[in-house]
């Protein structure tokens, strides 16, 4: 019976210490999840501020006299006084410049020839 009562108590430590080691285990992997998810929020919200800063620059860019001004010239057609403003109209058919200058589609190259140029034609010193 003294035999048995000192592998029972190692046996019993054994496992205490496994539990412990287990729960240590666990804890630990808790903790770096938490860290992992602590990170990613902080880059949430890094990103978060940086975008609150650009809505502040265009908040503040909108409330300027020369943006307001634009908005009225373009939506509104405000002018200044003393102002002159001139109209192009747009053109919807090509002028004869520009098609005079425009080349016409290569006709197709058969294939035999383009092994030509590839073999003999475009080779390089090799």
């Amino acid at each position: 019976m003294a035999f048995l009562r000192p592998n029972i108590v190692l046996l019993i430590t054994i496992i205490a210490v496994i539990l412990i080691v287990f729960s240590l285990a666990q804890e630990a992997s808790r903790r770096w999840q938490a860290q992992t998810q602590i990170r990613e929020l902080q880059s949430q919200v890094d990103n978060m501020q940086k975008h609150l800063v650009e809505l502040q620059q265009l908040n503040e860019y909108f409330r300027t006299k020369d943006y307001r001004e634009r908005i009225a010239r373009e939506q509104l057609n405000y002018r200044a006084p003393g102002e002159k403003v001139v109209l192009i109209p747009e053109t919807s058919t090509p002028n004869q410049q520009t098609t005079a200058f425009q080349k016409e589609p290569a006709a197709p190259v058969s294939t035999p020839l383009k092994w030509w140029y590839l073999f003999f034609v475009n080779t390089k010193n090799s």
